[in-house]
């Protein structure tokens, strides 16, 4: 009798741990600021394209400090927020993209992408500018060594708005756009969704303001009560609880990641729990009371399903 097939799911070999170091300001108590490209460096470290466009899931960092006293040592962990105004800007971006790409290739006879293409963002102003200055961090190994890497270029759009040849610029999630129309450099992408996109009335309800002396509504009003209760009624929470104006992750509101993570080093040492990071991308700010204090960093990616790292699309 033939023995009976596991149903249990192959395992997906993958490395989930990578390892970082990360020098701090020469000023003691200076705080400075790193960046991490998860999806870039999953894709390097285990030969094969992860692409950026996923949640990624970090299950455990852990942080030393070569000093062995740890008094004064901070490190938070920030990310994209994990909103739906995040996420529908990240998708309006990618179909944009995506539909710029198919309009420019329709003549052609056949698919002329790259096999690893990919829709890449940067996280905001100033990580784009940490990665074009190569100040993005590299995984090592337990010998200090760099992983190398292949190819990793963000996406580019190309519009003729506002010039008579074509605009081309990078695009970014969070904070203000850059440059101005026929020569942006940049443009946020929440930002970007804030600008195209019809919002709520002003007010809502938008209530007569002679409503509590309609002669129907005052059938039963033996007193003032009704009146009073009527007068309430029309001017609360007939606004929305947020700002109208502008949207969390653009200009002026919270345009930074948002920490997800903030911990002291006792001793030198910390661990902090799990979290999850849109596209992969990560803004670690440390501070140290010694100068040029060097931390390991080590990120534990969860296992799951995507090339054997839990990572949801977006």
């Amino acid at each position: 009798m033939a023995a009976k097939k596991s149903s249990k799911k192959k395992h997906t070999p993958a490395v989930r741990y990578l390892r970082y170091e990360l020098t701090n300001s020469a000023t003691p108590g200076t705080e400075t600021s790193h960046y991490i490209d998860l999806a870039r460096d999953l894709s390097a470290v285990n030969r094969r394209l992860y692409r950026q466009g996923r949640d990624y899931h970090v299950k455990r960092v852990t942080i030393v400090s070569s000093n062995t006293e740890g008094a004064g040592n901070r490190i938070s962990l920030a990310t994209i927020p994990d909103s739906w105004v995040a996420r529908n800007a990240w998708q309006r971006g990618f179909k944009t993209w995506t539909h710029m790409n198919k309009v420019a290739t329709d003549q052609m006879a056949g698919d002329i992408s790259g096999t690893w293409s990919d829709f890449k963002v940067h996280l905001s102003l100033d990580s784009r500018a940490a990665y074009n200055a190569g100040n993005y961090l590299v995984p090592k190994d337990n010998g200090g060594n760099n992983v190398d890497f292949g190819e990793w270029l963000h996406s580019i759009m190309v519009s003729p708005d506002g010039t008579t040849s074509a605009d081309e610029f990078a695009v970014h999630m969070l904070g203000g756009h850059s440059g101005s129309a026929g020569a942006w450099s940049s443009v946020g992408l929440v930002k970007s969704y804030a600008e195209s996109r019809a919002t709520v009335s002003t007010e809502d309800p938008s209530v007569p303001s002679v409503a509590s002396d309609d002669p129907l509504v005052n059938v039963f009003d033996y007193g003032t009560t009704i009146d009073e209760v009527i007068d309430y009624l029309e001017i609360q929470n007939d606004y929305p609880p947020y700002n109208q104006g502008t949207y969390p992750g653009e200009t002026g509101n919270m345009p930074k990641p948002l920490v997800v993570q903030d911990t002291t080093l006792e001793f030198g040492k910390a661990t902090v729990g799990s979290f999850n990071a849109i596209c992969g991308l990560l803004e670690i700010e440390t501070k140290s009371a010694f100068a040029s204090d060097v931390y390991s960093v080590l990120v534990e990616l969860a296992p799951g399903n995507y090339r054997g790292i839990k990572a949801e699309m977006i």
